[in-house]
């Protein structure tokens, strides 16, 4: 099958995308491809049907998309540590993208989707599998994209969220826009007992304990626009003070953990005729460390990154497109959890070439990228994706392409475990997909069913070797499965339906093994469920809303062998909110019923998750 990528992607062309988006005042999260030569949708999986906004205003990016899309993630209690895992890959083979930079950490490719507050950004962008690997050190299964575009001229939005275990919620956000001018300033707070209650493995009702949390973050945002130019800055800094619980079988712990970060990112764009060049730099100054004194744990992470890009894009005529980027990452750390400094210097080259004429109903799209890391160059990896259109209501989308991934500083350098023998994860990946939309009057139907498969070589896992652990090249994984994405929308004057299913089946296998004592051949990977399901339902009714969301996951795996699992769960939510004015300015009063059935469930294994819980919240702004 990898030879049909080969035959199928034998013309590629130097590729990388630009996160030039469609603005939006309030979050809104879209399922899409964000380059600007493919922002129709025209070549991967697309949802648009997300359209909870500001009643979301106290949640972090990991709880909207996990209760919007199909993703799977893995919390250690609310406010703690969130990990994604996209169509059966690890977190690490998901790239979190800001302004063309993607936001993992260096040392162990993750990022904490928990720390991430979804009021500073006014939309997100989901890319499944191809061409997201072209992004920093490839992300093998999806990216996804932040944006915060601003439309108001002038602005002053703030808002108040009050819930269950003492939490407490506050933003608020200045825009500014006139002529060649635009500045944004946006602040956030949060902090929380977390003392929820819980069923222990007796079965006994008990309280959390010691997982309180604190968080407060900046964002800064200016821009300014020459006659031929733009210049553009942004400041993302964030401060978070954890308490981290003991799992459910645990003795007492005192666990404490403190990141403070500092993300800078400039970009200078040049408008040539029919082109444009443009010069990025972006900055990390992300320090962590983690105290368990009872266990005598003292570790301190630190972590510096510089990143430059160069970007060129050009139209070549009215039908085809060229984009070419250059990128260099730097990333340093002298933690205590590694015998020297340490560090990683890669460059990478990477283009796409987009063929676009409307006179027939074909779309090309070719990728291809290259990686040097010290003195190892990456194989070229490559894509091809194509969209045709079938019939009036019908259209059709193929990736296919080579991916590959280094490891990172952790998998490499940790002490004790590290193993600077890894080979690099490399492989093959291709989706189909097909969109049917049916407008009939004041009816709106859209079904779109995507198959995926992604073969893997030398999969990377970290797993027990005596006293601690290792990473280590599980021999080949196969990802594969089926999803499906429908909705029914109705609107009648005053009134409006909404109706949406997500379904997702995953099989993620290990299909080779270095070792023949290996129980995990032909099994399912941990914490990868088979079936997840979403069904989303809202009504409005002139300025009141009601919006139902049920979760569904199946069971995971929690032993390599299959042998140990999580059971299945069931999760509802309620959303209740009215739109007014006060004194002429748009508010808004809404309120939440999280974990509506009382769900006793766990995302990682005893790590207990909270049960029925309430939020209430008002957000007001003033517009002039």
């Amino acid at each position: 099958m990898k030879y049909f990528f080969i035959v199928g992607c034998i013309i590629c062309h130097f590729q990388f995308f630009s996160q030039d988006l469609d603005s939006s005042r309030q979050l809104q999260t879209f399922e899409k491809t964000i380059s600007k030569f493919i922002i129709n949708d025209d070549f991967l999986k697309s949802d648009k049907n997300l359209n909870l906004i500001s009643e979301r205003s106290s949640e972090s990016i990991s709880t909207i998309l996990e209760e919007e899309t199909t993703n799977y993630f893995k919390y250690y209690s609310p406010g703690n540590l969130s990990s994604i895992s996209t169509r059966g890959g690890n977190a690490s083979q998901t790239s979190l993208v800001y302004n063309d930079f993607v936001l993992n950490n260096p040392l162990n490719g993750i990022v904490d989707f928990s720390s991430i507050p979804s009021v500073f950004f006014s939309s997100v962008n989901i890319m499944y599998g191809l061409p997201s690997s072209n992004w920093g050190n490839g992300g093998l299964a999806g990216a996804i994209i932040l944006n915060n575009e601003t439309t108001e001229n002038k602005s002053l939005e703030f808002g108040s969220v009050f819930g269950s275990f003492n939490q407490s919620t506050n933003f608020l956000k200045l825009n500014y826009n006139k002529k060649k001018v635009s500045s944004s300033l946006k602040l956030f707070r949060q902090n929380a007992e977390n003392n929820f209650k819980f069923l222990d493995v007796n079965n006994e009702i008990v309280n959390q304990e010691n997982s309180a949390f604190y968080h407060s973050a900046l964002m800064i945002d200016s821009k300014i626009d020459f006659s031929n130019s733009s210049l553009k800055i942004v400041l993302f800094s964030q401060m978070l003070e954890r308490q981290v619980p003991k799992g459910m079988i645990e003795s007492f712990t005192n666990a404490f953990q403190t990141d403070l970060n500092h993300r800078f990112f400039i970009n200078y764009k040049y408008n040539l005729e029919n082109s444009f060049i443009e010069f990025k730099t972006a900055y990390y100054d992300e320090q962590n460390s983690y105290v368990d004194s009872i266990r005598n744990i003292f570790s301190e992470n630190p972590c510096k990154t510089l990143i430059n890009q160069i970007n060129f894009s050009k139209n070549i005529n009215k039908f085809n497109f060229l984009k070419l980027n250059l990128t260099n990452s730097l990333a340093k750390s002298n933690g205590n959890n590694y015998d020297n400094e340490v560090q990683i210097n890669r460059f990478s080259l990477t283009g796409i070439y987009k063929i676009n004429n409307p006179k027939n109903k074909w779309k090309h799209l070719f990728n291809s990228r290259i990686v040097l890391n010290k003195k190892n160059l990456s194989p070229l990896t490559f894509s091809y994706s194509l969209n045709r259109v079938l019939a009036k209501d019908f259209k059709i989308y193929l990736n296919m392409g080579k991916v590959y991934r280094f490891p990172t500083i952790n998998d490499l350098y940790w002490s004790p475990g590290g193993n600077e023998n890894l080979n690099p994860e490399n492989g093959y990946s291709t989706d189909l997909g097909l969109i049917w939309t049916k407008d009939l009057s004041n009816v709106q139907f859209y079904f779109e069913p995507t198959i995926y498969s992604r073969w893997i070589d030398d999969w990377i896992i970290w797993q027990p070797t005596g006293t601690y652990w290792s990473p280590m090249n599980v021999k080949k994984v196969w990802n594969r499965g089926i999803e499906t994405n429908s909705s029914i929308s109705f609107k009648k004057r005053e009134l409006s339906f909404n109706f949406s299913l997500k379904t997702a089946y995953n099989l993620s296998t290990n299909i080779d093994i270095y070792n023949i004592n290996d129980a995990s051949l032909g099994k399912q990977l941990i914490y990868v469920p088979h079936y997840k399901f979403i069904f989303k339902s809202q009504i409005a009714y002139r300025n009141i809303r009601i919006t139902y969301i049920h979760n569904y996951t199946g069971y995971r795996y929690t032993s390599r062998d299959n042998l140990y699992y999580l059971p299945s769960f069931n999760l509802g939510r309620l959303f209740l909110s009215w739109d007014f004015k006060f004194k002429k300015y748009p508010t808004k009063i809404f309120y939440k019923i999280n974990n509506l059935y009382n769900t006793n469930y766990q995302l990682v294994i005893n790590r207990p998750m909270p049960l029925m819980n309430h939020e209430i919240g008002i957000n007001f702004k003033i517009n002039k």
